[in-house]
């Protein structure tokens, strides 16, 4: 799909709306314009559009003060009326490929077919133990209904969607590590399973992604606002305020030193309040990497990249390692910008960059 244009991607996240728009070409992918803003309750709700004319009337305005050129987008979609099924099929050709996908989809996916949206990615192929070429194929159903709540958001902030693509393929194309060309002779995706995790506000993408591809999905309902929210609960305090803390003074597993402004006894109870709201979501991971190892694939996971407003909670890197025994450390959605032509400083660029990894994964072209 590489096509040396320009891309708009939208991530529509239930507290905020994060944009980047990005200039492929041959000498690599510029970053034109990126911008994340908050959204009003009560427009998204768990990875769904609650309000339509809401929500559209917010992505017009934001479109206008991002500064976005064009009137096309891309938007990215993670909720429970998506289903993700890995299957295998013989060596066929296309045409072939897309009936045997649409026989067995009846079965494999509960969602009733003239509902669904279909689409699919061919993961590997390799010969079977009598010689025969199969392929693995990533097959992905949508709800018709959702899909269209989305689009028509679009249309009535006087936009065209360019395309719908599923969040997991929008986070493993921006942060997925790239192996050094001295190392692969190219620059090859790295083949060991890996976990990225992209923690937005009210849902949790976890992605397990080998070779550049998505091996396994799941869609979390569990992002940080449990977090915000559990400090509201325990402190008395606004909502804002609790968000302020989340940054600061954050989980426990790190140096508190330059939390001055706080006392020793009002910091070890943040810790422990987030702590304590943070457990279930760690316990979620797990789950989900205890399943996908379950199920026989080649490698075990060994490593977790963390994206998203979550990844910009104090010390969740170090308290994800400590609770899921790996290393956990923060996805890099800026290692395929090659030039940063936004109005933002590069510094500044960087500390908005988690928010951003959706949006930037939905711009990014797919290399050929």
């Amino acid at each position: 799909m590489a096509r040396n244009g320009v891309n708009v991607g939208i991530d529509l996240e239930q507290a905020a709306i994060a944009g980047a728009q990005i200039r492929g070409g041959k000498i690599g992918q510029t970053l034109m314009a990126a911008a994340v803003r908050a959204l009003p309750e009560g427009l998204v709700f768990e990875g769904e559009v609650v309000d339509v004319d809401g929500l559209a009337a917010q992505l017009k305005s934001f479109w206008k003060e991002a500064g976005f050129s064009g009137r096309r987008l891309r938007l990215g979609v993670a909720n429970q009326k998506i289903v993700v099924r890995t299957m295998e099929f013989p060596l066929i050709d296309e045409k072939e490929l897309e009936a045997a996908i649409q026989y067995q989809a009846q079965e494999a996916i509960p969602i009733p077919l003239e509902e669904a949206i279909l689409d699919y990615q061919v993961l590997a192929t390799a010969a079977d133990e009598e010689g025969a070429g199969r392929q693995k194929v990533l097959v992905v159903a949508a709800q018709r209904d959702m899909i269209s709540r989305f689009t028509e958001v679009a249309k009535k902030a006087g936009l065209s969607v360019d395309g719908i693509d599923l969040q997991a393929f929008a986070l493993t194309r921006a942060v997925a590590p790239v192996v050094p060309f001295i190392d692969q002779g190219g620059g090859a995706q790295s083949s060991e399973p890996l976990a990225l995790v992209h923690m937005g506000s009210g849902i949790t993408n976890l992605v397990v992604a080998a070779g550049g591809m998505p091996q396994f999905t799941r869609v979390i309902n569990l992002g940080c606002e449990a977090l915000v929210q559990a400090l509201v609960r325990d402190r008395g305090v606004s909502h804002d305020e609790a968000d302020s803390l989340r940054l600061r003074v954050g989980l426990s597993g790190g140096p508190d030193d330059d939390i001055a402004d706080l006392e020793a006894d009002t910091v070890a109870e943040i810790h422990r309040v987030l702590d304590a709201a943070c457990e279930s979501f760690a316990d979620e991971i797990r789950r989900s990497i205890d399943y996908y190892h379950s199920q026989g694939p080649e490698g075990q996971i060994s490593s977790l990249l963390i994206t998203g407003e979550g990844a910009l909670t104090r010390n969740v890197p170090q308290y994800l390692s400590e609770a899921l025994h790996m290393p956990v450390s923060l996805g890099n959605p800026l290692q395929r910008v090659t030039e940063n032509r936004t109005k933002l400083s590069q510094a500044e660029l960087e500390l908005m960059a988690p928010r951003l990894t959706i949006a930037i994964g939905l711009a990014l072209e797919d290399e050929e």
